[in-house]
């Protein structure tokens, strides 16, 4: 076939209406496909959202039911703490610890009767258990954050542990402790270990 041919072939009527109904069903064909892709992408969306509003949902109520169980949990440990009987808190602690090994709330309860009892070396590294055993304990965005508590006890011991350690420089304990306090503050931070 020569070019001519091919020319009178292009150029008639009915070619030209093929290729014009040719042309108009692929872009029907296009748009009904960007459409579809459209419409999934809405439905997916929104499902995501759906889910993303369900899994807030899940999570608030995991908190509210956790703190709900460690109140009833620690319910005597605290009105121990709070009538100052700070021996009986400690060991009524051990026994919740012993019944419940893989509640962190523990380790939250024992660094603030050390600290009522002016042990603040261990009062640190009990803070540190329960931050290494729960990080929620310093996440701003959680209900378990007691960062600013922490950071009260931190403030007033880091003076404290600085002169006593000027006075025993080699006393592991009070290395300890400042060892824990750098990385409690760090994590209060928002650093990582």
């Amino acid at each position: 076939m020569d070019d001519s041919a091919l020319y009178a072939l292009v150029s008639s009527p009915t070619a030209m209406d093929l290729i014009h109904k040719l042309s108009i069903t692929a872009l029907v064909l296009l748009s009904l496909i960007t459409a579809g892709m459209l419409i999934q992408h809405q439905v997916s969306t929104k499902g995501l959202q759906g889910s993303a509003n369900t899994r807030k949902i899940d999570l608030k109520k995991y908190y509210e039911d956790r703190m709900a169980r460690d109140a009833e949990i620690f319910a005597e440990v605290i009105q121990l703490q709070e009538q100052k009987q700070f021996s009986q808190a400690l060991e009524k602690l051990e026994e919740i610890r012993t019944a419940h090994p893989d509640n962190p709330q523990s380790y939250v309860y024992q660094a603030q009767l050390e600290y009522s009892q002016g042990q603040l070396a261990a009062a640190i590294h009990s803070y540190r258990q329960a931050v290494d055993n729960e990080p929620d304990y310093v996440d701003k965005k959680t209900p378990l954050f007691i960062g600013n508590t922490m950071l009260e006890l931190i403030n007033e011991a880091r003076g404290k542990l600085q002169r006593e350690k000027k006075l025993k420089p080699k006393d592991r304990t009070i290395l300890i402790a400042l060892d824990d306090l750098l990385y409690l503050q760090r994590r209060i931070a928002g650093g990582c270990e």
